[in-house]
């Protein structure tokens, strides 16, 4: 377990995934992040999804001609990642192809996982490079923390409340047998505070547009003094998410540079969409922040 740490924040992160495994306050006595010690409902804290966001149409895909199978969310997220540098307050994760890898997913790769706390922000980047000098890499990515709500004590899960700013009608699509369904997106209230309730998540996800516009997801306990903000920048899509029918006092929110297959998909990763293509020698770089309160 690694450690940063400054005068406002405490965060842990386990290197089983690079996920995230406390977030915690100096000033307040809360733990931000759900732990996942529960035998009925989710048991992850944290996970990074990649090379591929939700589920495949049957586990598998084909590329060039040769299939290939692979779980939901990728493979990183059960994968030791190395340290490649970490200060008091900043920490970087490593991971790259390997044998087991390429069994699964036929492409070269580098991911870095950078946590760094600044002031009472935890701050996140993904690094992904292309080290192949010849083949485009092909992937998907995301991030899946998730937050106790409530927090204090005797407050009600169903009190607790999600907001965007800027808040407008948005675009969402549902989930459907774990797929994507892009072409029914429909208008959904976002102008003012979401109630919690797990029968929200009934239906899987709560997926929204964001067409990289700088938002911010806040979640607030029911006290409406302390909560957690997840400010995103460029983020294309945002899950919100809590377990269902299996129900835990959590909330997920979720960056997403992906998304799982579409409920038309011919399984062919070529044309998946939406990925990225990244160039020979290429990198690219994601950020958000985690703002706890």
């Amino acid at each position: 377990m690694i450690t940063i740490q400054n005068d406002n924040l405490i965060v842990q992160i386990n290197e089983l995934g690079a996920q995230l495994h406390s977030i915690k306050r100096t000033d307040q006595p809360y733990e931000y992040l759900w732990q996942g010690q529960t035998e009925t409902s989710w048991k992850r804290q944290a996970p990074v999804l990649f090379p591929f966001v939700g589920r495949l149409a049957y586990d598998k895909y084909t590329y060039k001609g040769q299939e290939y199978h692979q779980t939901q969310h990728g493979f990183a997220r059960d994968k030791e990642f190395s340290v490649a540098k970490q200060t008091a307050d900043t920490v970087t994760f490593k991971l790259a192809n390997d044998d087991q890898t390429m069994s699964a997913y036929p492409f070269e790769f580098e991911l870095l996982i950078t946590y760094r706390v600044v002031n009472d922000q935890l701050l996140v980047n993904y690094q992904v490079q292309n080290p192949s000098a010849t083949e485009t890499l092909i992937y998907g990515l995301g991030a899946h923390p998730g937050f106790n709500m409530p927090l204090t004590d005797g407050a009600k899960f169903e009190d607790g409340t999600v907001t965007i700013t800027p808040g407008k009608v948005m675009k969402r699509f549902k989930i459907a047998d774990h797929m994507s369904d892009r072409a029914h997106a429909f208008d959904f209230d976002m102008t003012k505070p979401l109630a919690l309730d797990h029968e929200l998540f009934n239906e899987d996800a709560i997926v929204l547009e964001l067409n990289g516009e700088p938002t911010t997801v806040t979640l607030t306990d029911p006290s409406g003094n302390h909560g957690v903000e997840v400010s995103l920048i460029d983020t294309p899509f945002v899950g919100i998410w809590s377990a269902y029918p299996n129900t835990g006092n959590f909330v997920c929110v979720e960056p997403w540079w992906g998304l799982a297959d579409d409920v038309h998909s011919d399984g062919q990763l070529e044309h998946k969409e939406p990925m990225h293509h990244l160039a020979p020698n290429g990198a690219d770089s994601y950020s958000f922040a985690i703002k706890p309160y």
